[in-house]
């Protein structure tokens, strides 16, 4: 139970982080933007890395918000499968 519940108050901390990054940060020439996205990008891969020894997966989540194109490779936030491999998964799901 107490798992369960560590579990879910730390979906809920990702879901609040993915939702309010700036996927972006790249892209800019502001060097201080640059530094609070790269710092903001090192918390989720950390978070993601406290989801994975828990046993959960964040990989679908984040996939929903991810825009892919543009941004820092999904493995630089600690997501450890692809996009390709979740929409295979779910393809099996619906057969």
């Amino acid at each position: 139970m107490r798992e369960n519940l560590k579990g879910h108050f730390l979906g809920e901390i990702i879901a609040h982080e993915i939702n309010k990054h700036d996927w972006t940060y790249e892209m800019s020439d502001d060097p201080a933007v640059y530094q609070k996205g790269n710092e903001h990008r090192k918390k989720i891969k950390e978070l993601i890395g406290d989801a994975y020894e828990l046993g959960l997966d964040p990989a679908e989540y984040f996939y929903k918000f991810y825009p892919m194109d543009g941004c820092h490779p999904a493995e630089g936030y600690g997501i450890k499968k692809s996009w390709q491999d979740i929409m295979d998964k779910k393809t099996k799901e619906m057969k």
